[in-house]
């Protein structure tokens, strides 16, 4: 079901195709601009949708393959099929699958009915159950408390430290540095992170020996501006790009929105740039019909182009576990932000709050995890002590 709505550089490793969470011992809300509304299409799941629209409107976008994790690519187009669906629609109707026999079974009839109405040949059909052989749906991610987080993939977002970065943006950056940070993930919009550009920032994130793997841009920058945004990405070595939304969106809203980002993520791809949104808590809120915003996005958007930047807190404040999105949608989650919720709802220092953050590294390899960020938006007695004491219980936890 193809939605086509569409509105000095530093030397960066080429994004290897999978880099799987790794172990060791083994935003803030951005000012964008709303978009404007317009009436929904019917909307649901299969059996569910209006007379006169697709049974899986909302569902996933015939323009990506069938995948199933960056390991498990079957490079078979995601076709539509007979009830308007989409082939991974009707595989991951039944999602989070209880085991990977359960999955792979799955994928083996649904197939072959697909075959037998000639939206598959047989050879897809092979190449899609060995990509669902291949993959990690449904295998078990277990506690063992036995492997320790790799620090060398955790960094901070700037928010945390957003006090003192324009005043004192060296030293706040030393300070991370010095308490063991290696990465950072800046916040702002193209052309002004804290009052500077990316590559008046750079030296001093050098300076610091920080990397920057994922810059915080604005919608508005990869609607009106993706050539800054690859400029901005070079000039500090950035791999990742990530956008946030606005809680007034309709589920068209973030159909539009996934449009939006294909069409970025497809530029800034020939680039060596991946486009990443990072939710809040309105995307789990905004449903029709049980289909919420976040399962538009992550259903429209395409996995060779976008990621998906969890923040297990936003996650969190509305009952939704990140390891039951992990289950829902294997291989999407890229990036994370990791930050803490207190009993009754407030920001917490990570480790210090109700998230199990040892089943969220445990499953990471479903998700498909690279980097995460430590965050805290009301940081407390200030950004660089609340950086610092989440990792140091990351780099205490054993998982």
């Amino acid at each position: 079901m193809e939605r086509t709505v569409r509105t000095t550089t530093r030397t960066r490793t080429p994004r290897p195709t999978a880099r799987p969470w790794l172990a060791a011992a083994v935003i803030a809300t951005l000012a964008l601009p709303v978009l404007a509304p317009s009436a929904t299409a019917g909307t649901g799941a299969a059996g569910t949708a209006p007379a006169g629209t697709s049974a899986c409107a909302y569902g996933y976008t015939s323009q990506a393959t069938v995948w199933f994790g960056a390991d498990a690519d079957s490079g078979v187009p995601n076709r539509e099929t007979r009830a308007g669906c989409t082939v991974m629609d009707e595989i991951m109707a039944d999602a989070p699958f209880a085991t990977h026999g359960a999955f792979v079974r799955t994928v083996s009839a649904v197939t072959k009915g697909l075959v037998r109405e000639r939206v598959l040949t047989a050879r897809e059909r092979r190449d899609v159950v060995r990509a669902a052989t291949a993959s990690e749906v449904g295998r078990p991610h277990p506690v063992t408390g036995s492997r320790s987080v790799d620090l060398s993939a955790i960094g901070l977002v700037g928010y945390t430290v957003r006090a003192t970065m324009p005043t004192d943006a060296a030293g706040t950056l030393g300070a991370l540095a010095e308490c063991g940070f290696r990465n950072i993930e800046p916040s702002g919009s193209a052309g002004n992170f804290y009052g500077y550009s990316a590559a008046g920032l750079a030296p001093l994130t050098d300076a610091a020996g920080l990397e920057v793997p994922s810059l915080g841009v604005s919608l508005s920058n990869l609607q009106n501006d993706v050539d800054l945004v690859a400029a901005e990405a070079h000039a500090i070595g950035a791999e990742y790009v990530r956008v946030s939304g606005s809680g007034s969106w309709t589920l068209a809203d973030y159909s539009r929105t996934a449009a939006i980002l294909n069409e970025a993520g497809e530029a800034l791809a020939a680039e060596g740039i991946r486009v990443a949104y990072h939710n809040h808590g309105f995307e789990f809120e905004t449903a029709e019909d049980g289909v919420t915003g976040y399962d538009v996005l992550v259903r429209e958007t395409d996995p060779a182009f976008v990621t998906m930047e969890l923040d297990v807190y936003w996650a969190a404040s509305t009952d939704t576990a990140a390891t039951d999105l992990f289950a829902r949608y294997p291989g999407r989650f890229e990036l994370l932000h990791l930050k803490d919720i207190a009993e009754d709802g407030s920001f917490a220092d990570v480790g210090s709050g109700t998230i199990d953050f040892a089943e969220i590294f445990a499953a990471a390899p479903l998700a498909g995890v690279r980097y995460g960020f430590t965050e805290h938006d009301q940081p407390s007695p200030d950004g660089v002590t609340s950086a610092c004491t989440s990792l140091g219980y990351l780099a205490g936890l054993r998982y």
